[in-house]
């Protein structure tokens, strides 16, 4: 394992777990005998040729993070199975494999795939995989996808919140949106670096002047534009089919909800805004709860979310493993959740959208 990353590791758990056990909520080490076997659908997965890209890329501390974890199917495999996680469906998380190249991204997208997908057929009742495109090159993306779904057989596509900045929602994603939609695919959307001017320069690791990694903060507001953008944009309604993962308990979606509703009519949107599809086009989504859904993000999600839409994710191994623990133990033990709840959150739900686990 990278000696830097472990060191980051133990300072970044124990910060986090002082913050936690700041809430009152109690932090188990593991999942307790009663707790609900675990679907997860946030996971990710660095093979070795795409751990070597990303340092040659300049990413050796992807988004700000201490540095690239230590990731193999055998570690997974018993990370999941310390942890009550039946099944995962593994993904590339930011900032993704397109740095600056299309023919590198289209090579790099090929061999995470079929990296995935070797894990898939070899433990397939314990593995699925999101699979990349090289985006925002679109024409190796609609082969990619071809290949990922009837060669591959991926159980869906995993997009950034941006691609070297053509943000989710931009017109020009919509040939990768309709194909999605004639297969009815799955979409994950992932956060990733935010495309501005202060944070592509030479140190792309974290945000001035504070210099805190783009995780803490920046990866919520990514997905929360990503979310907002596919709706203000009509790219939702034109693509009804497409069943969309958004990551981190919403995010800030729940919070900005409403401000974002009321004041659309001032965008000048072709077709205005109606409330009501609005909210629908929420509740319409999926939403996974890695990261710290408790204390304070379950509620608001609630009241977006279809509880039925909500599912249990990791997001190991960029979330150390005894947080991972930890944060899982939250959720096992919380009063907020009735028993129905915490199985369909942690298990039923994931299953009804990938029924290959049952």
């Amino acid at each position: 394992m990278n000696p830097q990353y472990t060191q980051g590791r133990r300072g970044f758990l124990a910060s986090s777990a002082a913050l936690l056990a700041g809430t009152g909520e109690s932090l188990p080490v593991h999942a307790t005998p009663k707790a609900v076997r675990k679907i997860d659908v946030h996971a990710h997965f660095l093979p070795e040729k795409y751990r070597r890209a990303l340092v040659a890329a300049g990413h050796s501390k992807p988004s700000g993070m201490p540095g690239i974890p230590a990731w193999s199917v055998a570690q997974h495999l018993e990370m999941m199975d310390r942890n009550g996680i039946e099944a995962s469906i593994i993904s590339i998380s930011a900032p993704g494999l397109h740095f600056g190249d299309d023919a590198a991204a289209r090579d790099l997208a090929r061999y995470v795939n079929e990296e995935g997908a070797k894990a898939t057929r070899a433990h397939p009742t314990r593995f699925g995989m999101f699979a990349s495109l090289p985006l925002p090159d679109i024409d190796g993306s609609l082969k990619e996808l071809e290949y990922a779904f009837d060669v591959l057989q991926a159980d869906g596509i995993v997009v950034e919140s941006n691609h070297n900045g053509v943000y989710l929602g931009d017109r020009r994603l919509d040939p990768i949106f309709a194909e999605l939609n004639r297969r009815n695919a799955k979409l994950f959307i992932h956060p990733t670096n935010p495309h501005c001017p202060c944070c592509q320069g030479q140190d792309q690791a974290s945000l001035p002047p504070i210099g805190y990694p783009f995780p803490m903060l920046e990866f919520m507001f990514e997905t929360t534009r990503a979310v907002f953008n596919l709706i203000l944009s009509g790219t939702l309604a034109r693509y009804p089919n497409i069943k969309v993962i958004v990551p981190h308990a919403g995010a800030t979606v729940p919070v900005l909800a409403d401000r974002v509703a009321g004041l659309s009519p001032a965008l000048g949107l072709p077709e205005k805004l109606d409330v009501t599809r609005f909210y629908e086009a929420l509740r319409g989504l999926y939403y996974d709860l890695a990261g710290f859904p408790l204390p304070r993000q379950l509620l608001p999600l609630l009241e977006i979310a279809d509880p039925k839409h909500i599912m249990y994710g990791s997001d190991w191994p960029y979330t150390p493993e005894a947080l991972v623990a930890a944060l899982a133990g939250q959720l096992d033990a919380s009063p907020l959740l009735t028993d129905r709840l915490r199985q369909d959150f942690m298990r039923n739900n994931a299953l009804a959208l990938f029924p290959k686990f049952v």
